[in-house]
């Protein structure tokens, strides 16, 4: 078994529900600093922590919540052992740094203390031979976190070890050497984005990244229950049961949710797909019936509110306002197919739909419900069928957005090539589709898929303005697998594979999304925006570090685990 060792700037740290509670609220979460061996938490104002160890570190294993080193001077642990204590020894006693001015230094019953109105920060070190035994303890009082500290400096550090590792080595072994660290790194993002049931969330649940996201989004956790699903069915059965939980009277569940609430908009519908996905490797059919009124509510809402025009083709709501974020409830927030001052009949949406529908068809099927099943089969041919009629454009040999207009949007991006996933269009449609899909000049990138065609006056290293995004890729392999392009199919994943793979051996980190052209690292691609010279989500946010739906994917593709 060999763990990830590349040290990651901006790499995640925290405490993962699967070994206890963690908490939403005042998260104690860390990031990897620039320094090796630095951790930087993530409170109302970071507070860094570095071991200022000179000379080569030689790393065992970095995960999101342990670090096992050997330095020139003595071995090097820290691991969290709950939500608010991390322990460790190290050769050499750390620093401390903080932000602005509000913190306060001072010594306490044996132990440095950090403090301002909003968190306190304890570190307590004891010497052990050659090396220093530490606590860091977070807290609201400090006298409490300096008497957790003078308990935690004596924990048994070789028995936490043993189990930190004992985590990984009974997960199912990686399929491909190649990536093996990669593999175990992927792990590790999906281990750190776990949280504990909290507030109106009644289980445990997924995020896309502690730092800075932080909440509960709606096709994310999908995308995190179906590579779970690979090692831990009742973790994945969670993940989604958590955003099913969410739902409204009225059948509408939000985009973003957290243990407060969710918000105003949704997301793609992708539920019904995990759902049967998991019931299929699993066989659990009480898990169907528990989460079948919610899919079908779900379906049923989006069907009556997202059609304004009526012709049977959804519409997303859209901010054209907002130049950096238009569509949020796409998933895509700056793609160029919402520069415009009009409504669309959007590919995706309406390609989600017809899926999910083939999905709850199946389930309800798969129930005994003989009506119902047949009610939604009904649907999602009746969708296709607008689909193939309404956003397939013969002249171009693609699908397009259509404006409300009845023109095509002919914003060429992934997503027109969608319809391959929910096998919509005929077999003569797929073969030209295939045809612009591999033009070099439009989405064949140096990186494929770009999210907007090279000859698109904003292609750029911007999110989904050029920008590598896993998901996109998967549902397009999925969708050549679907009419037989396997070697294209295989291409594509291998290509994708290597991308992630390259910039994890870099950088340490799997990031959110990647330059199509691989001329610029992610953390300097753009984002809504240039970035600063010096990647710092507090000042602006960089293609995230640790995306945990990019990990998942990552995970699958390795697997070999494509449903």
């Amino acid at each position: 078994m060999k763990l990830s060792n590349v040290w990651g700037y901006g790499g995640l740290f925290g405490y993962s529900a699967l070994d206890g509670v963690n908490r939403y609220h005042n998260d104690f979460i860390g990031t990897l600093t620039r320094e090796k061996i630095g951790i930087r938490f993530e409170l109302k104002e970071w507070i860094k922590i570095v071991f200022p160890v000179n000379g080569r570190v030689t790393f065992s294993a970095i995960t999101g919540d342990f670090i096992d080193a050997q330095t020139h001077c003595g071995k090097f642990f820290i691991s969290f052992l709950n939500n608010d204590v991390l322990v460790g020894c190290s050769p050499v006693l750390p620093k401390v740094l903080f932000a602005g001015k509000t913190y306060i230094n001072t010594f306490y019953r044996g132990c440095d203390v950090y403090f301002n109105n909003a968190d306190s920060l304890v570190i307590r070190t004891e010497k052990n031979g050659d090396l220093y035994n530490f606590a860091i303890v977070h807290a609201v009082n400090y006298g409490i976190a300096a008497e957790t500290a003078k308990n935690a400096v004596n924990t048994d550090l070789g028995k936490l070890k043993a189990e930190r590792y004992a985590y990984y080595e009974a997960m199912p072994k990686c399929k491909d050497k190649r990536y093996e660290r990669l593999y175990y790194k992927a792990l590790s993002v999906n281990k750190v984005n776990v949280r504990s049931a909290e507030g109106k969330i009644p289980c445990m649940w997924t995020t896309p990244d502690r730092v800075p996201h932080k909440n509960m989004w709606l096709w994310d956790s999908v995308f995190h229950a179906l590579a779970i699903l690979t090692y831990n069915p009742e973790l994945a059965k969670n993940a989604i049961r958590a955003v099913l939980s969410q739902a409204r009277a009225d059948g509408f569940i939000p985009c973003t949710m957290s243990p407060d609430g969710g918000d105003g908009v949704t997301q793609p519908q992708v539920l019904s797909w995990g759902v049967w996905e998991i019931y299929k490797k699993t066989g659990d059919k009480g898990f169907l019936k528990e989460c079948v009124n919610a899919l079908e509510g779900y379906l049923d809402y989006d069907i009556k509110n997202r059609d304004k025009n009526g012709n049977g083709l959804l519409e997303w709501l859209g901010d054209p306002d907002d130049l950096k974020c238009r569509c949020g409830e796409s998933g895509q927030d700056n793609s160029p197919r919402f520069d415009f001052d009009e409504d669309i009949d959007a590919i995706d949406f309406s390609v989600f739909c017809a899926h999910d529908a083939y999905c709850l068809s199946e389930i309800f099927g798969a129930l005994g419900d003989v009506e119902k099943s047949g009610k939604w089969h009904a649907i999602y041919e009746d969708i296709k069928g607008k689909i193939n009629q309404l956003l397939w454009c013969a002249d171009d040999g693609v699908y397009y957005d259509r404006l409300f207009d009845g023109k095509f949007s002919k914003v060429l991006t992934p997503t027109s090539f969608l319809p391959l996933f929910a096998a919509i269009p005929n077999r003569d449609q797929a073969a030209e589709m295939v045809k612009i899909l591999t033009d070099e000049n439009l989405l064949w990138t140096e990186n494929p898929v770009a999210t907007i065609s090279k000859k698109h006056p904003a292609f750029s290293t911007d999110m989904w303005r050029g920008g590598v995004w896993l998901n996109l890729n998967y549902f397009i392999i999925k969708g050549l697998k679907n009419y037989g392009y396997d070697d294209l199919a295989d291409e594509l994943l291998n290509k994708t594979l290597e991308m992630v793979n390259k910039w994890y051996k870099k950088t340490g980190t799997i990031f959110e999304f990647y330059d199509a052209e691989d001329k610029v690292a992610p953390y300097h691609c753009d984002r809504k925006g240039k970035q600063p010279k010096t990647p710092d989500w507090r000042k602006h946010v960089h293609s995230i570090a640790d995306y945990n739906w990019s990990a998942c994917f990552t995970i699958m593709f390795i697997q070999k685990e494509l449903y």
